[in-house]
């Protein structure tokens, strides 16, 4: 074990930052994490955790620390495929004189939509899928049905185009069998087709993918963390319920909360120093987001749910080069969608109980008795 802890805490506690994921309650651990090994080389998983502010932050402004392996720009099970192709044009996995160059167009194009666009779509997607879709489906397909809409696909290729846009996610994905790979393949060359067809340049009609894919797995968590809170807290909710202002103010503070997306990755392209510790060209860092949200020199009393906080401030999107451009359009999404369906009175016994999590390496969403 990493801590010398008795046997009784041990079992109470994941054995790693990864297995913490899923896990009831990682934030007792994660504090640990904090106090006693801030940045260390874990064994285990043969790569460096960062579980501090200071720590995290650290490394998501480090000019050495990559999003992607030197050695690796494209995964090995994705070069020379279709799916690759795309995946070598996302700016969110890219650094350099690539990012440098498309980062800009894709922030202009999450500017372009207003909030009410996003609320309009939102409203809109909870609308068509809550009649037909039990809530473990729901909230896995509200955020990319909400983008596609925003991204202008029209009704009747919406299905095939949301279907497309989580079979190119589930086939990136570390581990993805042969078959997953193959299916992002046929669905990166449908989208770019889509993409081309609307005048867009390849890296636009990649990014544009983009938008989709990475709403999947964080807006779901979001919206799910906001569904257990709505659930658990009546008062809360009729709070929230107030204005959207309120259910915004919710939101915002679920996120650092909850923290639907656990942790990301970075890798040194360099030798290079963090926080005094020695990190070798090559190797790897596992950032653990939800436990610097947690940190007391980021936010006072961290570990209180308080959606009057004032300066209340969250990792979850990321920072520095690889900021995410999509916080405002998320939070919305899930503030929008959740008040839509709670003044339908759409909310009330729709989601169960919560089981457990998805089975995820980096994204904490729930899952839900029906």
């Amino acid at each position: 074990m990493l801590f010398p802890l008795d046997a009784a805490r041990d079992a109470a506690f994941p054995r790693d930052a990864v297995e913490a994921v899923t896990h009831p309650d990682p934030f007792p651990f994660y504090r640990r994490l904090r106090q006693e090994r801030p940045l260390f080389f874990d064994r285990h998983l043969g790569l460096w955790v960062a579980s501090s502010h200071a720590a995290v932050s650290a490394a998501l402004g480090h000019p050495a620390l990559r999003v992607r392996p030197p050695a690796e720009p494209v995964p090995p099970a994705l070069q020379g495929r279709a799916a690759g192709e795309v995946f070598a044009q996302l700016v969110r996995m890219t650094d350099g004189p690539f990012h440098a160059v498309h980062k800009p167009d894709v922030e202009r194009v999450a500017r372009r939509w207003t909030l009410a666009d996003v609320a309009c779509a939102a409203e809109d997607a909870a609308r068509d899928l809550r009649p037909r879709l039990p809530a473990n489906a729901f909230i896995a397909a509200l955020p990319v049905q909400t983008m596609a809409r925003l991204l202008g696909v029209p009704a009747g290729e919406r299905e095939a185009t949301c279907r497309w846009a989580a079979q190119f996610t589930q086939g990136i994905a570390p581990g993805a069998d042969a078959q997953a790979v193959a299916q992002a393949d046929a669905a990166a060359a449908a989208l770019m087709a889509q993409g081309r067809a609307l005048g867009l340049s390849e890296v636009q009609a990649a990014n544009r993918i983009a938008f989709m894919q990475q709403a999947l797995d964080a807006g779901s968590g979001l919206l799910g963390h906001v569904a257990l809170q709505l659930a658990q807290d009546p008062r809360q909710a009729a709070a929230a319920d107030a204005s959207r202002d309120a259910m915004r103010a919710l939101v915002r503070e679920v996120e650092r909360w909850a923290a639907p997306i656990q942790n990301t990755r970075r890798f040194a392209a360099e030798a290079l120093t963090l926080l005094g510790q020695p990190i070798a060209a090559g190797q790897a860092l596992l950032l653990v987001l939800a436990s610097a949200n947690r940190d007391e020199a980021f936010n006072t009393q961290p570990d209180r749910l308080d959606v009057h906080r004032e300066g209340g401030r969250s990792t979850g999107f990321g920072a520095g080069p690889h900021a995410c451009p999509g916080a405002l359009i998320a939070i919305e999404m899930v503030a929008a969608s959740a008040a839509w369906m709670r003044a339908a009175g759409q909310f009330d016994h729709y989601f169960g109980r919560c089981t457990g999590f998805r089975p995820l390496p980096n994204a904490r969403i729930p899952v839900f008795e029906h």
